[in-house]
């Protein structure tokens, strides 16, 4: 006849004589670890999580495009002068091989004037809102500002690509303000592709899930 192990004092017993296990007191009728707490899980929706590098980047990204934005803008005024969209008219007729009457070269450089103004005083207005609605949803942790951002990223990428197809026009009438324009569109592209990147990363990914459910 074999005895029983000795148990310790207070321990459960079950009807067969084993010690059962201690319920986790954090978590009512979940089993508890060796500490008594339930492992944690970083990625679980609605638990707390340290944010990551990438969403800090997303953020430092947000200002360099947005510092590229307006000294584009700045560039672009600079480019508003009536001489260079006059050659810009007269070059634009010859190649399509039209006569580039004094008339015409006038009123195209009075509505090219008046365009070119009111397009950016409203693409840099404009650009200054959705800049800072993004930066600011970002330190809030807002997901939304996650999406808004890649959205602008995208459109503000393809826009440019298109723009660049004329950039040789500019470089061959004025070559330094072309080469500035050239410059800070390769640079707004990077920018923005890192941008889109970043924003879809691995740890980004696992902070907006965290706090989806906050």
């Amino acid at each position: 006849m074999t005895e029983n192990p000795p148990q310790h004092p207070g321990a459960p017993q079950d009807p067969y004589g084993a010690a059962q296990q201690q319920p986790n007191p954090a978590a009512p009728g979940v089993p508890g670890s060796r500490y008594g707490t339930a492992a944690y899980d970083p990625g679980a929706v609605g638990q707390e999580m340290a944010e990551p590098k990438g969403w800090a980047r997303l953020r430092t990204l947000t200002l360099v495009s947005f510092g590229i934005h307006l000294v584009s803008g700045v560039l672009g005024f600079a480019g508003l002068n009536e001489d260079l969209i006059r050659e810009t008219a007269a070059a634009q007729m010859e190649s399509q091989g039209m006569a580039a009457s004094e008339e015409i070269i006038e009123q195209s450089v009075q509505l090219g004037m008046a365009f070119g103004l009111a397009t950016m005083i409203v693409s840099i207005v404009l650009g200054i809102i959705l800049y800072l609605l993004v930066f600011f949803g970002l330190r809030g942790g807002k997901n939304w500002a996650r999406i808004l951002g890649t959205v602008l990223a995208a459109v503000g990428t393809l826009y440019t690509l298109v723009g660049l197809a004329g950039i040789g026009v500019t470089l061959a009438i004025s070559p330094v303000i072309g080469t500035l324009t050239l410059i800070l569109s390769v640079l707004f592209v990077i920018v923005n592709i890192w941008w889109i990147v970043t924003a879809f990363s691995k740890d980004v990914n696992a902070y907006v899930r965290a706090r989806s459910g906050r």
